[in-house]
């Protein structure tokens, strides 16, 4: 009896001793730059513990649009995300914190207005913003240079366009602000339809401004411009001091009432 039961005994060491030995698994043996992870070789790049090829990763989000910003990572769930950037200079709306003096105009030009052009020969060029003239005429014609700008309703009806300006007379100090212009009809050849322009005048220069088409007529505003429609705004300059070196700066403020807009140029004469 003593001696089945030791040999019960040894029976069950030995069994339990087989079930130790086959759960030990021998060392997964990895060539580098694989890792061993759970029993098996893999590539673990970002050394976090998971077998690369067991991770999700983002694909390309680039949506190639201005106004998104495109993300993608953990917290999306590894999808793209395109959230919506506003306001925007390109998403093709004019916000209103973009509208100012024009500054997003891929959105916000409804206005398209040329640089200053002389009616009369002499040197021009652009000087930053600013247009210049170098006036070298000396007789009555060549004394009074006449100088234009096209304005172009581009995309909606403009409503309203009014003009002012003031001038700084370098020779002299002396300044001239257009709140003191008078109303006066066209009575010279340009334009040769009859209308009204604004007129200043000063012991040294009479100074003469008007908006003109062939539908308006000259007038010292328009009340409305339709979609693809053009007008100019002219200006005359008469020096009567022309025999004196001088140059006269001007700054021309454009003014739209709807859509409310608010335009600038410069103007520069030089007398030589």
């Amino acid at each position: 009896m003593r001696y089945v039961f030791a040999l019960l005994l040894v029976s069950v060491i030995l069994i339990a001793g087989c079930v130790t030995i086959g759960d030990q698994q021998p060392p997964v043996q990895c060539t580098d730059p694989e890792k061993a992870i759970n029993g098996t070789c893999c590539f673990d790049n970002d050394d976090n513990g998971v077998c690369d090829i067991n991770e999700r990763t983002c694909p390309a989000c680039d949506d190639s649009k201005v106004c998104t910003s495109d993300s993608c990572s953990v917290q999306t769930n590894f999808e793209c995300r395109h959230d919506i950037i506003r306001p925007c200079c390109g998403n093709g709306v004019c916000e209103p914190n973009e509208d100012t003096a024009n500054e997003c105009p891929e959105d916000c030009v409804v206005i398209k207005m040329t640089d200053f052009i002389h009616s009369y020969t002499g040197p021009d060029y652009m000087e930053n913003d600013t247009y210049v003239f170098i006036h070298t005429g000396s007789n009555e014609t060549d004394k009074k240079p006449d100088f234009y700008l096209n304005i172009t309703a581009d995309k909606v009806m403009l409503d309203n366009i009014r003009a002012t300006y003031n001038c700084t007379d370098s020779a002299t100090g002396h300044k001239i602000d257009s709140i003191t212009v008078d109303r006066v009809p066209v009575i010279e050849d340009f334009p040769t339809e009859f209308g009204y322009e604004n007129k200043f005048s000063s012991a040294d220069y009479d100074i003469y401004t008007s908006f003109y088409s062939k539908e308006l007529k000259s007038a010292i505003n328009v009340v409305g411009l339709d979609v693809g429609k053009t007008v100019e705004f002219r200006i005359r300059i008469m020096n009567k001091n022309y025999k004196i070196r001088s140059k006269l700066t001007c700054d021309f403020d454009f003014y739209i009432r709807e859509p409310q807009k608010h335009l600038k140029k410069k103007l520069k004469i030089s007398y030589i």
